[in-house]
């Protein structure tokens, strides 16, 4: 089959997209800020057990855990309190000054309090302010979306995951086991000099917050609308609920007794896999609409969960490794396919990235929190044994199948986000359209699918189109054509296009 003009002329315009100046190295930046926060918890997690405090022998791993959840809660919220002012500080070169200032001074102290005996409660403070910091800096990085293409973004996405897992869950985990602190010390601060040297030489985000995505575009969420629940509401019920199943999960396998080896393995293998599959299925950033992730979403991040979930009882003699491989893939994929979804939405509604992005990973980090808290509750109270991981697994495909079928469509992810678009005329001739088909759907008793296939076909969309964003085949595509054409009366894609018009 040969390419359509349109298409080769497409395929050109992707091949000539570059990125901006100084791109690279703030995407530089972020990886090694991203590796020097996470080191902190991840270190601490290998480092930490049970120790006395106050009379008691507590789990400060756990502590520590929670500790690392509840800073990147309170970094993401710091940046949603005020926008405007969160945008002139992201503009002030003393910000960023003190920044990297305090970030050289939480590692250095994380490491004398390691070589201390006794001081395990201040580590968990360290790990509030590395995981603040480093979700504020993520935050700040992330206004540089507003000026890539799609394709150059999914690269971005799969780079950020990549290096940064394999500096720390390969590189230091395997220093961790074999060299002194000092040496680990010492790849913390270069990491951290890396980001400060790499910001400095990449665009300054005040150049990203350019005029049109700068100013503060989220409209007030109400608590009830028409009685049901308010959209931010249903935005938390979906990534929420899936982050809260990752952070449970992510404190269960303490129970097991992980080997270096296997622990790198299930980390690195999981995120080669993630990684590829995210490229694959959004087709290196052409397959960037709403719709189109969210449908990735629930084909891929369900099934893969939930069989990890399952496999618990399974892998218990085998530290584990199966499930933890799939739990780490789920996750990774579920993250970069929310960066995505985020990077999708703040261009669709000329929204700032940073806005979309802070709040969309707020709501995954406190899921991700809760979650974790359950999961170091279970640990410390139930023996996890074949039984228990029965429950477990039943338990996360249950509440992951009351939340996963909700999210279908390109308008129902965009109600959930709580964010409305500034509309130029082509926006609103859109959503005159959307309305008119709504119509049409309603009077001809569409069901939900045909209704979708109508909204795609009065954009002039062919079957093979349809059947790329649905992800169907092209005979399902034309059975519900059929259909659409019987209901509505009419014989061909014209008369269709007249009755929507009217």
């Amino acid at each position: 089959m040969t390419e359509t003009t349109e298409e080769k002329q497409s395929a050109s315009a992707w091949v000539a997209e570059s990125a901006p100046p100084g791109y690279w190295w703030m995407v530089g930046a972020l990886v090694a800020m991203a590796s020097a926060a996470m080191l902190l918890h991840e270190s601490a997690s290998w480092a930490l057990d049970l120790t006395t405090w106050l009379g008691s022998v507590v789990n400060i791993r756990a502590y520590s855990c929670d500790a690392h959840s509840l800073g990147l809660v309170f970094g993401y919220a710091i940046t949603q309190v005020n926008g405007s002012r969160f945008r002139r500080l992201m503009g002030n070169g003393l910000f960023w000054t003190v920044f990297f200032v305090v970030q050289f001074a939480n590692v250095l102290a994380y490491y004398a309090l390691m070589g201390a005996a006794g001081l395990e409660m201040p580590i968990v403070f360290v790990q509030f302010v590395g995981g603040a910091s480093g979700a504020a800096f993520f935050v700040a990085v992330s206004q540089i979306a507003s000026s890539v293409s799609p394709r150059l973004f999914v690269t971005t996405v799969v780079a950020v995951v990549a290096l940064t897992t394999f500096v720390v869950q390969g590189l230091f985990s395997m220093l961790e086991a074999t060299a002194p602190l000092m040496a680990s010390a010492l790849l913390h601060l270069a990491l951290v000099a890396a980001a400060g040297a790499c910001f400095l030489r990449g665009a300054s985000p005040q150049s990203c917050f350019r005029e049109g995505y700068g100013t503060d575009r989220f409209v007030a969420i109400r608590s009830q609308e028409e009685g049901r629940v308010a959209p931010y509401m249903r935005l938390f019920l979906i990534v929420g609920v899936y982050a809260a199943v990752f952070g449970f999960l992510h404190v269960i396998p303490l129970a097991l007794p992980l080997g270096v080896v296997a622990r790198v393995t299930s980390f690195l293998v999981g995120a080669v896999i993630a990684l590829a599959l995210f490229a694959v299925t959004l087709r290196g950033g052409r397959s960037a609409e709403v719709s189109v992730i969210w449908n990735r979403f629930y084909r891929f991040v369900f099934p893969i969960v939930t069989v990890a979930a399952l496999l618990g009882p399974l892998t218990n003699s085998t530290e584990f490794l199966p499930a933890l491989i799939l739990q780490a893939c789920a996750l990774y994929y579920f993250d970069a396919l929310l960066a995505m979804a985020c990077y999708v939405i703040s261009r669709a509604i000329n929204a700032a990235p940073f806005q979309v992005f802070a709040r969309a990973f707020l709501i995954r980090s406190i899921g991700f929190l809760l979650g974790n808290m359950v999961g170091s509750f279970v640990y410390e109270h139930v023996t996890l044994d074949t039984a228990a991981f029965s429950v477990i697994g039943a338990t996360v495909f249950v509440l992951l199948c009351l939340v996963t079928f909700n999210m279908n469509s390109e308008r129902y992810a965009k109600t959930v986000w709580g964010l409305l678009p500034h509309e130029d005329p082509r926006g609103r001739y859109e959503r005159d359209l959307d309305e008119r088909c709504d119509s049409l759907a309603a009077r001809c008793a569409l069901t939900e699918r045909e209704a979708e296939v109508l909204h795609l076909l009065a954009r002039g969309k062919r079957p093979k189109e349809i059947s790329d964003t649905l992800v169907v085949s092209v005979a399902t595509v034309r059975s519900h054509v059929h259909a659409i054409y019987t209901k509505a009366d009419v014989h061909s894609a014209e008369e269709l296009q007249r009755l929507i018009n009217e």
